[in-house]
């Protein structure tokens, strides 16, 4: 057998790298895997008892994944020369992906570091143990691809208790731990805890939702009315449309067991287990990915995360332990609504076809434009119709003129079309920009691992004390546990900080998505705008735009065109007095350009 032994006058340091998926406190912890790995190294390297280890942890990280922050760190400080060796518990704490795997062996041998695995008595300076390395790698990845296939039947286990899995509570509800049995059959699971006022907060959320029957106007109602979020932000249409269409405050009853039969879920329990109190639990919603990029290696990792929602004939549905808050008919009713804005503003109107339904505005009384069809009338071979303000329509309340439909839609494409590139530059230099800002202002993932490391910290501490505990005389035991209750209770702070700062950071991340699809789609309109399928081009449309206005001064027509994810604009500035003439002339288009449709809109307007 050949084996390269380290060099005794090596002065780089031997590390420990541990890692945890999940961050809970059973199994192989963080701390676990450290103090096997230090064990073993002390012992096969002859390191000195009180030799210092450097330390690199993920937790709540995939090992299939190389963008893993302490493994990147790692990776830099092997290239730096300060690292010897790397001290592993398990091979697939390392990695879980074959590729990667061999490619970071030979990256270690490149740089003379030794890679050692604890539980499998494995170095990789032994050629036989390189051999056994990327054998064990491939079953690490094997162990993976069927991971899937054990959750979903965990998933249909845990229903049967309609426990809590983890993550970021939702609004209205705290998590805590309930422990029962003894001995090796003692056990604990997480359940939902309601928070009164929280409570409160939501049932007026979808009392506003299904009187107003829009989600912006729902948030801007609650925001001027001093309404925050869970974590203290205000209300977008995001976080409205979360609470509205999260199960878990439906109340589970034989209405709601029928409606998510209907809808195809898998529904755990039998009908009179829906008992008219507990609230809806509902497991398997939401599809988590990371996709990489072409130009992605181990060594420069490019993923993009993303979260969907999964169809409900993917949902696990089941009886909580938790209260619910709605009514099933309350809820049921909200969906719908829900469906029904998105059917309405999301596709062209049925008989017109209208490219803006949705995103016109009445600069006169902020009220959103509805299509109104001419009926056998066409313009250029469409149907005719008008973009007009419902207050003018109905109650007389509004003196806007509507704006002709076809000619508005044709002239959007147009313009969107054949952006000069000086407004394109102009345009995406505001959307870089936004996403700059973005970043700049979510400082959150540096301090996300500070508090995960803070309360690794204290958890150890707690560790250490309780180890005093036993042997503590009757006289110190009551500091010993004071001062454990207060760690206990710095952890719980901790924790819930933690999760607010990760919630940000996920509505970051979310903005910043939908900023870089918007400059896709502004370099990419023109093709679109080509296809004959209306749907996809009023897809397009409204994810380029917010709002578009069509003002009259001095005879003629301008539209004035708000850009998405730029910064926001103030719209109430349409209704101030002397402003309408000194709007923003950088996202103005003047129809002059287009002397056809200029024309049709001053005879319009006279």
């Amino acid at each position: 057998m050949r084996k390269k032994e380290l060099k005794q006058d090596d002065n780089r340091a031997v590390v420990i790298y541990a890692r945890k998926s999940k961050i809970t406190h059973k199994g192989d912890s963080i701390s676990n895997q450290e103090e096997y790995c230090k064990e073993y190294a002390r012992l096969h390297l002859m390191l000195p008892e009180d030799y210092e280890f450097g330390i690199y942890e993920d937790e709540g990280k995939s090992g299939f994944y190389a963008d893993r922050p302490d493994f990147q760190r790692m990776i830099r400080d092997v290239e730096h020369r300060k690292i010897k060796a790397i001290v592993c518990y398990k091979l697939d704490r390392i990695s879980r992906r074959m590729s990667d795997l061999t490619n970071l062996i030979d990256y270690l041998n490149k740089y003379d570091v030794a890679l050692l695995i604890s539980s499998n008595n494995l170095n990789t300076m032994d050629s036989n143990s390189k051999m056994m390395v990327q054998m064990l790698g491939m079953i690490a990845e094997f162990e993976r691809d069927i991971i899937a296939e054990r959750l979903q039947d965990n998933l249909t286990e845990l229903a049967k208790d309609g426990r809590w899995l983890g993550g970021i509570t939702p609004t209205g509800y705290s998590a805590e731990r309930s422990k029962y049995g003894s001995g090796k059959k003692k056990n604990a699971f997480t359940y939902l805890v309601t928070v009164p006022e929280e409570k409160a907060l939501v049932e007026y959320i979808f009392s506003t939702f299904l009187s107003l029957r829009g989600m912006h106007a729902t948030a801007v109602k609650l925001n001027a009315e001093g309404y925050t979020t869970k974590t203290g932000a205000r209300f977008t249409t995001l976080a409205v449309k979360d609470i509205i269409r999260n199960p878990v405050y439906c109340i589970a009853d034989k209405t709601a067991y029928q409606y998510f039969i209907d809808n195809g879920s898998n529904v755990f329990g039998d009908i009179e287990e829906f008992d008219g109190v507990h609230g809806i639990s509902v497991y398997n919603r939401t599809l988590q990915t990371k996709e990489e990029s072409d130009d992605s290696t181990f060594l420069h990792p490019d993923f993009t995360s993303s979260t969907k929602q999964k169809d409900p004939e993917e949902w696990i549905v089941a009886v909580g332990k938790h209260e619910g808050f709605i009514t099933s008919e309350k809820w049921i009713e909200a969906q719908k609504l829900k469906e029904d804005i998105a059917q309405k503003y999301n596709q062209p109107h049925r008989s017109t076809n209208a490219l803006l339904s949705g995103i016109m505005y009445c600069p006169e009384c902020g009220s959103r434009l509805r299509v109104v069809s001419e009926s056998n009338r066409y313009t250029h071979g469409k149907p005719r119709f008008k973009y007009s303000c419902p207050k003018a329509v109905r109650k007389g309340s509004c003196n806007y003129v509507a704006v002709h439909g076809v000619e508005m839609d044709e002239f959007i494409v147009d313009y969107l079309s054949k952006l000069k590139d000086n407004e394109k530059d102009d345009y995406k230099a505001r959307l870089r920009a936004e996403i700059k800002r973005v970043y700049q202002s979510d400082s959150n993932e540096k301090e996300i691992r500070v508090i995960a490391k803070e309360i690794e910290k204290l958890e150890r501490s707690i560790k250490a004390q309780v180890k005093a505990l036993r042997t503590a005389t009757a006289a110190t035991r009551p500091y010993i546990q004071s001062d454990i209750d207060d760690m206990a209770n710095e952890i719980a702070q901790k924790k819930q900080e933690q999760a607010k700062l990760e919630e940000v950071s996920a509505d970051s991340e979310m903005q910043v998505k939908e900023i870089e699809k918007t400059l896709t789609l502004i370099d990419n309109f023109n093709e679109i705008s080509e296809k004959d399928e209306p749907g996809e081009v009023i897809s397009a449309i409204q994810s380029v735009l917010e709002r578009v206005y069509v003002i009259r001064e001095d005879g003629k027509e301008k539209v004035k065109i708000f850009i998405k994810g730029a910064p926001k604009e103030n719209y109430e500035s349409f209704f101030e007095e002397g402003v309408k003439a000194a709007i923003g002339v950088d996202a103005m288009c003047d129809l002059d350009r287009y002397s056809e449709l200029y024309s049709y809109f001053c005879r319009s307007a006279a």
